[in-house]
């Protein structure tokens, strides 16, 4: 088995791992669990958490011991770890076999940076506990991570491809509005964030109420959540539905990207509908952000495919 192929796999294999890690984080912040354990890098004092309260130190309040909850926040905590060594390892193969490509190198590297900042952030989470703000920046460096692992991971698999351009000019204008797809993206995970963290306030001062009715006390930045997500599915289905028509059937990886950003988007709004519906289910919840994060891979793969170069013969024919 050939290096690149190797090398291929293992950062499919980060990739994959990495997207884990977004799903267990969301598990984490809708069951509660932020705080299960309520210091950093140990819980409740200790390298493996308490099981009963007996185990918990004396400097500690009992009452906020929650096994459940300790165990799912500390679980996240070593899938955490598993990951940060995987990106790590993943950095150091590319420096060491991939230094002529440049886009595996810094995508790697930088995306090992980010993980030890978002590690040291976690603790910030804790300390801060749960502070919306720090909250919405651990969230974003998340997905910048996890944004740079599908950039590395597509550019390794182009390599050594026998081709490794375009068949054809017709989307390479589509890169813009691509780009303004994932800046609206971005804003929009940010809103989520804020919103669950506005959630939270208004059902603790009010359990008794209904979830529509916590939703509507919410205000301006619902309304604006709905709005972009009703802009972000119309503007990907046309974009999308405009890029199929105009590329080629040969650009198989370009096809299946923007196929599956626009699957995403649709369950993204039909998950919507159900908050509707039936209030704000804590698993929907993790699907939301979670479909949210894969989405915003398979737009960045649908821009990488945008941006490579055009071949010379197609080039020489489009002229």
């Amino acid at each position: 088995m050939s290096s690149i192929i190797k090398f291929r796999r293992f950062i499919l294999l980060t990739t994959a791992a990495t997207y884990l890690l977004i799903f267990t984080g969301g598990l984490v912040r809708v069951s509660g669990a932020g705080l299960g354990c309520p210091d950093w890098p140990k819980c409740f004092g200790r390298w493996i958490p308490p099981t009963n309260i007996n185990q918990l130190p004396a400097d500690i309040d009992p009452s906020r011991f929650n096994i459940t909850l300790a165990w799912i926040e500390y679980s996240n905590r070593l899938i955490g770890v598993v990951v940060g060594l995987l990106i790590a390892l993943t950095a150091l193969w590319a420096l060491k076999s991939f230094r002529k490509q440049r886009a595996v190198v810094w995508t790697t590297v930088t995306a090992a940076i980010l993980t030890a900042f978002e590690g040291w952030q976690g603790g910030a989470v804790v300390t801060s506990e749960l502070k919306s703000v720090i909250v919405s920046v651990h969230t974003l460096v998340a997905l910048v991570i996890v944004g740079l692992l599908v950039v590395a991971t597509h550019t390794a698999y182009t390599l050594d491809r026998a081709t490794n351009v375009r068949a054809t000019n017709h989307f390479a204008r589509m890169k813009r509005w691509i780009v303004a797809l994932l800046a609206m993206t971005v804003a929009q995970v940010l809103l989520g964030t804020q919103m669950r963290s506005a959630l939270e306030t208004i059902s603790a001062r009010k359990p008794v109420a209904s979830a529509a009715h916590w939703v509507s006390q919410i205000g301006i930045v619902n309304h604006i959540h709905m709005l972009v997500a009703c802009v972000l599915i119309v503007a990907t289905l046309i974009i999308g539905f405009r890029t199929l028509k105009e590329i080629v059937p040969s650009e198989k990886v370009a096809r299946r990207a923007v196929a599956i950003a626009m699957a995403l988007i649709v369950g993204q709004f039909c998950l919507g509908l159900a908050f509707l519906a039936v209030g704000i289910p804590a698993t929907l919840q993790v699907f939301h952000l979670w479909i949210g994060s894969l989405y915003v891979g398979a737009l960045l793969v649908w821009y990488a495919e945008a941006r490579r170069p055009l071949s010379a013969s197609a080039g020489s024919a489009a002229k």
